[in-house]
């Protein structure tokens, strides 16, 4: 498989305690490269905008931006960087809201999250590790980063709120008929099922779980009312793989079996 199609390549790390005012570029490189700054601080210099990182946060270079960045006087930073790319590269920086001109985030969170950065670094320093190795520190990197930005910046957003929920939204209407579960719709809209619970509960009143099954009810009534197809098939069609259990549900929402609401509206 060629590098372009692999998912994440990770292509060099390192770890540096930079001196009072060290800088580097202005420069392009040719990789998604990120900079975690583990002590000191700061500032980041890219399309005509300058950015102060400090402890704690991180700050994005992407490929072909011309970028330059240099350690603070007084308390100069000390970082581990890591270069990568590949097919996977942009949802997971889309994940973790690292895009377009928010390109500092927080990455600092959990005890571990530290030792992960530096073990990384160490690691391919020593030039002892494997790509499935630095993968793997990788992603567990790049998840506390998404939670963290989660935590910091959704909260505050109802944008990012609203997004998750169009795009739930957008998934159950595509895909009621299957067999699709709370936990599949959280892990397409790339949130937990907590979250993706208080999301439904603010915006629709209902859980994720309730939303779904009247969905399935509503779609399941247009289609007694304009086809022929027999009760079971219609169960089948929106989604409930057991007759009784749609009989069920069709009763709790609509007080009659679905053959009594055909019934009534012919």
């Amino acid at each position: 498989m060629s590098e372009a199609k692999k998912e994440i390549t990770i292509y060099y790390c390192g770890h540096e305690e930079c001196a009072s005012g060290h800088f580097f570029g202005p420069a392009i490189r040719p990789h998604y490269l990120m900079h975690f700054i583990l002590k000191g601080k700061g500032h980041y210099r890219v399309n005509g905008k300058k950015l102060f990182v400090q402890t704690g946060e991180a700050f994005l270079i992407q490929p072909e931006e011309i970028t330059y960045y240099k350690a603070d006087e007084e308390e100069p930073w000390e970082y581990v960087w890591m270069a990568f790319d590949g097919a996977r590269a942009e949802q997971i920086l889309q994940k973790c809201h690292i895009q377009g001109d928010k390109l500092v985030c927080t990455w600092r969170g959990s005890g571990k999250t530290e030792e992960y950065i530096r073990t990384m670094g160490e690691r391919f320093e020593s030039g002892e590790y494997s790509q499935n190795e630095l993968l793997g520190f990788f992603y567990l990197i790049m998840a506390a980063v998404e939670k963290n930005q989660r935590n910091t910046h959704i909260d505050a957003n109802e944008g990012y709120d609203r997004s998750y929920l169009k795009k739930a939204l957008s998934y159950i209407r595509h895909n009621y008929s299957y067999d699709i579960r709370v936990s599949d719709i959280a892990k397409y809209v790339g949130i937990e099922r907590t979250y993706l619970y208080k999301i439904f509960m603010k915006y629709q009143q209902v859980s994720p779980k309730q939303y779904l099954t009247d969905y399935r009810i509503r779609a399941a009534k247009d289609m007694l009312t304009n086809t022929r197809l027999r009760v079971t098939e219609i169960g089948l069609s929106c989604g409930f793989h057991d007759s009784s259990v749609f009989c069920k549900n069709f009763i709790k929402i609509e007080h009659k079996t679905p053959l009594q609401y055909r019934k009534n509206i012919t």
